[in-house]
Protein backbone atom coordinates (compact mmCIF):
# COMPACT_ATOMS: atom_id res chain seq x y z
CA UNK A 1 0.00 0.00 0.00
CA UNK A 2 1.18 3.45 -1.23
CA UNK A 3 0.47 6.86 0.68
CA UNK A 4 -0.47 9.36 -1.31
CA UNK A 5 1.73 11.91 -3.21
CA UNK A 6 2.64 14.61 -0.64
CA UNK A 7 3.44 18.19 -2.34
CA UNK A 8 7.04 19.13 -2.16
CA UNK A 9 6.58 22.55 0.04
CA UNK A 10 9.47 25.55 0.28
CA UNK A 11 8.17 26.50 3.66
CA UNK A 12 6.88 30.12 3.23
CA UNK A 13 2.92 31.71 2.00
CA UNK A 14 1.28 34.43 2.33
CA UNK A 15 -1.90 35.38 3.36
CA UNK A 16 -3.70 38.74 2.57
CA UNK A 17 -5.66 39.20 5.77
CA UNK A 18 -6.21 40.52 8.31
CA UNK A 19 -3.97 39.22 12.05
CA UNK A 20 -6.26 37.94 13.99
CA UNK A 21 -6.95 35.08 16.40
CA UNK A 22 -8.31 33.30 13.03
CA UNK A 23 -4.75 33.92 11.06
CA UNK A 24 -2.88 32.86 14.37
CA UNK A 25 -4.54 29.70 14.37
CA UNK A 26 -4.06 28.98 10.76
CA UNK A 27 -0.50 29.77 10.87
CA UNK A 28 0.02 27.63 13.58
CA UNK A 29 -1.97 24.91 11.93
CA UNK A 30 -0.21 24.92 8.85
CA UNK A 31 3.62 24.80 10.17
CA UNK A 32 2.82 22.40 12.67
CA UNK A 33 1.63 19.58 9.85
CA UNK A 34 3.12 21.19 6.83
CA UNK A 35 6.49 22.75 8.09
CA UNK A 36 4.90 26.07 6.04
CA UNK A 37 5.15 29.84 7.18
CA UNK A 38 2.06 32.10 6.86
CA UNK A 39 3.02 35.55 6.85
CA UNK A 40 -0.12 37.51 7.18
CA UNK A 41 0.26 40.41 4.57
CA UNK A 42 -2.08 43.52 4.76
CA UNK A 43 -3.51 44.21 1.22
CA UNK A 44 -2.28 47.75 -0.12
CA UNK A 45 -2.32 48.50 -4.30
CA UNK A 46 1.58 47.17 -4.38
CA UNK A 47 0.54 43.95 -3.17
CA UNK A 48 0.63 42.21 -6.78
CA UNK A 49 4.18 44.11 -7.18
CA UNK A 50 5.41 42.55 -4.28
CA UNK A 51 4.50 39.38 -4.70
CA UNK A 52 5.88 39.33 -7.93
CA UNK A 53 8.96 40.99 -7.30
CA UNK A 54 9.49 38.36 -4.18
CA UNK A 55 12.84 37.02 -3.37
CA UNK A 56 11.15 34.57 -1.51
CA UNK A 57 9.16 31.20 -3.26
CA UNK A 58 5.92 31.59 -2.43
CA UNK A 59 3.88 27.77 -1.83
CA UNK A 60 0.23 29.37 -1.75
CA UNK A 61 -1.52 32.60 -1.40
CA UNK A 62 -4.45 32.99 0.68
CA UNK A 63 -6.92 35.87 -0.15
CA UNK A 64 -9.46 37.50 2.14
CA UNK A 65 -12.21 38.67 0.31
CA UNK A 66 -13.47 40.97 3.70
CA UNK A 67 -10.14 42.08 4.09
CA UNK A 68 -9.56 43.20 0.43
CA UNK A 69 -12.83 45.04 0.87
CA UNK A 70 -15.55 42.56 -1.25
CA UNK A 71 -15.58 40.26 -3.69
CA UNK A 72 -14.79 42.63 -6.81
CA UNK A 73 -11.57 43.36 -5.36
CA UNK A 74 -10.89 40.16 -4.29
CA UNK A 75 -11.85 38.80 -7.71
CA UNK A 76 -9.85 41.26 -9.76
CA UNK A 77 -6.36 40.60 -7.42
CA UNK A 78 -6.80 37.03 -7.70
CA UNK A 79 -7.36 37.44 -11.47
CA UNK A 80 -3.82 39.80 -11.38
CA UNK A 81 -2.10 37.28 -9.21
CA UNK A 82 -3.36 34.29 -11.86
CA UNK A 83 -2.14 36.14 -14.86
CA UNK A 84 1.36 37.54 -13.38
CA UNK A 85 2.40 34.10 -11.91
CA UNK A 86 0.04 31.35 -13.29
CA UNK A 87 1.55 28.46 -11.53
CA UNK A 88 0.80 30.28 -8.19
CA UNK A 89 -1.88 28.41 -5.79
CA UNK A 90 -4.59 30.18 -3.92
CA UNK A 91 -7.22 30.03 -1.85
CA UNK A 92 -10.04 32.49 -1.36
CA UNK A 93 -11.72 32.87 1.80
CA UNK A 94 -14.90 34.45 2.76
CA UNK A 95 -17.85 34.70 5.07
CA UNK A 96 -20.33 35.38 2.02
CA UNK A 97 -19.77 32.25 -0.12
CA UNK A 98 -21.90 29.28 0.24
CA UNK A 99 -19.10 26.49 1.32
CA UNK A 100 -16.30 24.99 0.69
CA UNK A 101 -15.24 24.77 -3.32
CA UNK A 102 -12.59 23.10 -5.29
CA UNK A 103 -14.52 22.58 -8.46
CA UNK A 104 -12.66 23.49 -12.00
CA UNK A 105 -14.62 26.34 -13.10
CA UNK A 106 -13.17 28.04 -10.52
CA UNK A 107 -9.96 28.04 -12.29
CA UNK A 108 -8.99 31.15 -13.85
CA UNK A 109 -9.87 32.97 -10.31
CA UNK A 110 -8.72 30.43 -7.87
CA UNK A 111 -7.44 26.71 -6.81
CA UNK A 112 -10.47 26.79 -3.62
CA UNK A 113 -12.80 28.44 -2.00
CA UNK A 114 -13.08 27.99 1.77
CA UNK A 115 -16.13 29.53 4.02
CA UNK A 116 -15.22 31.24 7.44
CA UNK A 117 -15.04 30.12 9.64
CA UNK A 118 -11.94 28.02 8.88
CA UNK A 119 -11.45 25.09 10.34
CA UNK A 120 -7.76 23.01 10.73
CA UNK A 121 -8.71 19.78 8.82
CA UNK A 122 -10.54 21.63 5.67
CA UNK A 123 -7.50 24.94 5.48
CA UNK A 124 -5.06 21.69 5.72
CA UNK A 125 -7.07 19.20 3.30
CA UNK A 126 -7.60 22.95 0.96
CA UNK A 127 -4.03 23.31 0.71
CA UNK A 128 -3.18 19.68 -0.19
CA UNK A 129 -5.90 19.41 -2.84
CA UNK A 130 -4.83 22.95 -4.70
CA UNK A 131 -1.41 21.79 -4.71
CA UNK A 132 -1.98 18.71 -6.41
CA UNK A 133 -4.21 20.29 -8.81
CA UNK A 134 -0.91 21.97 -9.78
CA UNK A 135 0.88 20.12 -12.45
CA UNK A 136 4.10 22.86 -12.77
CA UNK A 137 4.91 22.22 -9.38
CA UNK A 138 7.53 19.11 -7.61
CA UNK A 139 5.52 16.42 -6.05
CA UNK A 140 7.70 13.80 -3.65
CA UNK A 141 6.16 10.24 -4.18
CA UNK A 142 6.21 8.04 -1.41
CA UNK A 143 6.53 4.27 -1.66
Amino acid sequence: MSIPPIPRFDGVAAAFMGFTDETQDMQNWVYDLLRVNIMAVSYSDRALEWLTNSAIPLDFVIVDVEHLGGVHKALNFCLAIRKALPDMRIILISDEVGGDDFGSERKPVCDGTLMKPISQTRLLDAILICSKKQNSRAVIEYA
